[in-house]
């Protein structure tokens, strides 16, 4: 029964090292075709590639080394759109109870984004309006307000390329290595993990843990780590026999 346990845990961790893996591959296709657009319009400077989003359309073009990036938001598509949109609605309620619904989930996902942007633009015209825009996950300012009717961006060739090369050094291995403590065992050894998700400094990884004495001493692991400082982590987690574990770890 111990064996099967044992061979259970490690089909499971298995699975979720290769659904990790595959994800990490689709960020890299996704990176590299990026990338790619780029070089090719640089390559044909006549023409653009245009993307059609639920929020609005950009259009992409490269004109004497400069990258321009022109976004054409929808109707209605903005927050402060739907939010009249809603008001309106709600004049009839009743009537119009499902689709107040929709746009509310539409709002909910529009203000997460924009809350989670870094990069945020207020803009206070002569007219006393206010203009607010914002950068989305695909690094493509987005109009917030109702009352912007496109933006246009000019990045030189050597900034987009830049950017592209410092994501290219981040990348790292996401190897750990060092020492854990068993809490409930009272025992430590060393720790072997793969992280399978990282979000800013926090992560989600399998580990391999071994006590030194045996190979019985042997056990599998998750745990969410946080990066104290450049390469150093300082985690928490449970091994399969569901004893809790404190780690400080190395990434390389």
């Amino acid at each position: 029964m111990k064996i099967l346990k044992v061979i259970l845990i490690i089909i499971l961790v298995a699975a979720i090292a290769f659904a990790g893996y595959l994800g990490y591959g689709l960020y890299k296709g996704w990176q590299e075709r990026q990338h790619n657009e780029i070089e090719f319009l640089r390559n044909n400077q006549d023409l653009t590639i245009q993307k059609i989003t639920e929020l609005s359309t950009t259009l992409t073009k490269v004109v004497n080394e400069v990258v321009k990036i022109q976004t054409l938001p929808k109707d209605n598509s903005t927050y402060e759109g739907l939010k009249k949109e809603v008001i309106e609605l709600k004049k009839n309620e009743d009537v119009n109870k499902e689709q107040i619904e929709e746009l509310r989930e539409q709002l909910s996902e529009q203000r997460k984004a924009f809350l989670s942007s870094d990069d945020k633009i207020y803009i206070k015209t002569i007219d006393g309006e206010t203009i607010l825009a914002y950068r989305d996950k695909d690094d493509v300012l987005q109009p917030a307000s109702d009352n912007i009717e496109k933006i246009i961006e000019h990045k030189s060739i050597d900034e987009v390329t830049q950017t592209y090369s410092v994501k290219e050094e981040k990348k790292k291995l996401n190897i750990k290595a060092g020492l854990y403590y068993d809490i409930i065992e009272k025992e430590y050894g060393g720790i072997l993990s793969k992280q399978l998700i990282g979000i800013k400094d926090y992560s989600l990884n399998v580990s391999l843990l071994s006590d030194m004495k045996d190979f019985e001493g042997v056990k599998f692991g998750a745990d969410i780590g946080y990066n104290i400082k450049d390469n150093l982590e300082l985690g928490v987690g449970i091994n399969h026999k569901k004893d809790v574990y404190v780690k400080f770890q190395y990434t390389f």
